[in-house]
């Protein structure tokens, strides 16, 4: 008996050690100021940064994110500690201004030029839907559908522009 209340309180001991606390979810989260008159969109959604400091590993890990995917401020975002708050991992959608558009050429004369707020239709499930270009990415786009404002993100061969 003695052996098996030793066990747990050991096997208690390890594995409060090594994972993490989630300490909250906030609506919006940025180190720089924001500016209300820019079109922010959608960049990357749902992803993750782990960094360690000794001075603030939650400023590191918001940076980490916004640099990587060029983004102004994290929506949606989970935060996690461990160690004491020196190592701290967040998980998020990365929002910024859009700079660019997206030329798609299939064959010599075929010339698609996507953008945010174009309006597009694609295929989930078997059905047609539309939906309305919210952000773009080197490979694929994000859209805004249905009657909930649903989003998806899509491969550029996965949606058909439609007339405005």
């Amino acid at each position: 008996m003695k052996k098996l209340l030793l066990f747990g309180i050991v096997l208690a001991t390890l594995t409060s050690c090594g994972s993490y606390v989630r300490i909250g979810d906030l609506t919006e989260i940025s180190n720089r100021n924001i500016d209300s008159k820019e079109p922010y969109v959608l960049l990357k959604r749902e992803v993750e940064s782990i960094a360690k400091s000794n001075k603030d590993a939650l400023e590191e890990a918001i940076d980490k994110l916004t640099k990587e995917y060029g983004g102004e401020f994290l929506r949606n975002v989970k935060i996690y500690i461990k160690n004491n708050g020196k190592k701290v991992k967040i998980i998020g959608d990365v929002w910024g201004i859009q700079k660019t558009n997206v030329n798609i050429k299939t064959n010599a004369i075929a010339k698609i030029d996507l953008k945010i707020g174009d309006k597009v239709v694609f295929k989930k499930k078997g059905k047609i839907l539309d939906g309305i270009i919210i952000g773009l990415n080197p490979n694929s786009v994000i859209v805004e559908y249905g009657r909930w404002k649903k989003r998806i993100e899509l491969n550029y061969d996965q949606v058909t522009k439609t007339k405005q």
